[in-house]
C-alpha cells in the first residue's frame, strides 16, 4: 500500500511539465509566423525634399532657447580681455599713487620759503646757525695759521734763490699777508654777496617753476600718460636731490672759506686756493644757469605744445627733456665756468695787492719826508 500513492503522486506532475513546454512553443510558432491574409507590405509615398518633416518633440521635455551657443557665450567676458583690463587698472592705480605722492613732496619744496630749487634759500646757507657757528670755528684756526703762513712766507723771501718762489722782497709779501687776513675774516660776507647776486639773478628772471608741472597733478585714466607723468615726475625727484646736494656743498664751502682764501697768500698753497674759489663760483651761479633753462623750457612748451595733436602728452615729455637738459648743466659748465671766473680773481687779487702796496710805500715815503 506504500507504493500506489507514490505513482499517483508522480503523474500529475509529469503531464503538467509537458503541457507548459507545447504551449511555450505553440506561442513562438503563433508569434512569428507572418500573415498570409495582410498581403504585401505597401510602398511608402515618397517625401518631398523641399518639405522635410520636423522631428518629433517630447512633450516632457522643456525645449532650449532658439539663440544659438555663440550668442549664449556673448554675454560672457572674454578671459583673456577681463585679466588685461584688471591688470592695466591696478598698475593705473599704482602708478598714479606714486605719482601723486612725488608730486606732493616736490610741491611742498617749492612752495616753502626753503625752496633750493630756483634760489639759494638764506636761512640755509649763510644765516643758518649751524652754518655761523662752523665757519666760525674755522677761522679761529685760519688766524692762528696766519703765524705759520707768515713764517713760511718769509723763509721763502730768505731763500728765494734756492727755492726759485716768486717773492722778490718783504713788501711783497706783506701785502698778501694783510689781504688774507681780511678775506679769512670776512669770507662769510663775500660768500653772502655772491649768493645774493645768484638769487637777484633768479630773481631777474621771473616766477620760475618745473617745465609741466600743472599737467603732472591731472588725473588721467590712460596707462601711457601715467606712466609719462611717473618718469616726468622722477626725473623732478633727481633735479630736486641735484639741488639739495649743491646747497650742501656751498654750506660746505662757506664753512671751509677761511681756510680756502689763507692758501691764498702762499704761492705753494694757491693751488688749494683757486680749487676753492673754482668750486665755490660753480656750485652758486650754475644755478642762475639751470633756472633760466627751467623759464625758457616752460616757456617754449607753452608756444610748441598747442600745434601737437595730443599736446597733454607732448608737453609732459617736453618737461622730461627739459629736465633732462637741466640736471646736465652742472657737469657742463664745471670747467667754463671756473676757467672764465679764475681770470677775473687774479685781476681783482692782483689789483687789491697793487693798492695795498701802494698805501704801504705812500705812507714810508710820506713817514720819511716828515
Amino acid at each position: 500500500m506504500s507504493r500506489i500513492p507514490a505513482v499517483h503522486i508522480k503523474a500529475p506532475r509529469r503531464w503538467l511539465v509537458l503541457s507548459a513546454m507545447a504551449g511555450v512553443a505553440l506561442l513562438v510558432l503563433v508569434a512569428t509566423r507572418p500573415s498570409s491574409a495582410a498581403g504585401p507590405p505597401p510602398t511608402p509615398a515618397p517625401t518631398p525634399l523641399a518639405t522635410p518633416s520636423p522631428p518629433l518633440s517630447n512633450p516632457f521635455v522643456q525645449s532650449a532657447p532658439t539663440s544659438d551657443a555663440s550668442s549664449v557665450f556673448g554675454l560672457l567676458p572674454d578671459p583673456r580681455q577681463w585679466a588685461a583690463d584688471v591688470f592695466d587698472q591696478v598698475l593705473s592705480n599704482l602708478v598714479g599713487t606714486l605719482s601723486q605722492g612725488l608730486h606732493d613732496l616736490i610741491s611742498s619744496v617749492l612752495g616753502s620759503s626753503l625752496n633750493f630749487i630756483t634760489q639759494t634759500p638764506a636761512d640755509g646757507s649763510y644765516n643758518s646757525p649751524t652754518v655761523r657757528a662752523l665757519w666760525n670755528a674755522v677761522r679761529l684756526v685760519s688766524d692762528a695759521a696766519l703765524v705759520l703762513v707768515a713764517l713760511w712766507g718769509g723763509f721763502n723771501v730768505m731763500a728765494r734763490e734756492h727755492i726759485h718762489a716768486p717773492y722778490h722782497e718783504a713788501m711783497e709779501l706783506f701785502p698778501r699777508l694783510v689781504l688774507g687776513a681780511l678775506l679769512v675774516n670776512t669770507s662769510l660776507s663775500w660768500g653772502q654777496i655772491a649768493i645774493d647776486a645768484n638769487n637777484a639773478l633768479c630773481q631777474v628772471i621771473g616766477q620760475t617753476s618745473l617745465p609741466a608741472w600743472e599737467r603732472a597733478d591731472r588725473t588721467s585714466q590712460l596707462l601711457a600718460d601715467s606712466i609719462a607723468t611717473l618718469i616726468y615726475l622722477i626725473t623732478g625727484l633727481l633735479l630736486l636731490l641735484q639741488m639739495l646736494m649743491r646747497l650742501a656743498l656751498v654750506d660746505v664751502l662757506l664753512v671751509v672759506a677761511p681756510l680756502g682764501l689763507l692758501c691764498w697768500v702762499l704761492p705753494q698753497t694757491q693751488g688749494w686756493a683757486r680749487l676753492w674759489s673754482h668750486t665755490f663760483t660753480a656750485a652758486v651761479f650754475t644755478q642762475f644757469v639751470q633756472v633760466v633753462t627751467l623759464k625758457l623750457g616752460g616757456s617754449l612748451m607753452t608756444d610748441l605744445t598747442p600745434m601737437a595733436p595730443d599736446s597733454a602728452l607732448l608737453s609732459v615729455f617736453l618737461g622730461i627733456a627739459v629736465l633732462v637738459l637741466t640736471l646736465k648743466i652742472p657737469g657742463l659748465l664745471r670747467t667754463h665756468v671756473g676757467d672764465g671766473l679764475g681770470f677775473a680773481r687774479v685781476v681783482i687779487y692782483g689789483q687789491a695787492a697793487r693798492a695795498i702796496t701802494g698805501g704801504v710805500r705812500g705812507g714810508r715815503s710820506s713817514g720819511g719826508a716828515g
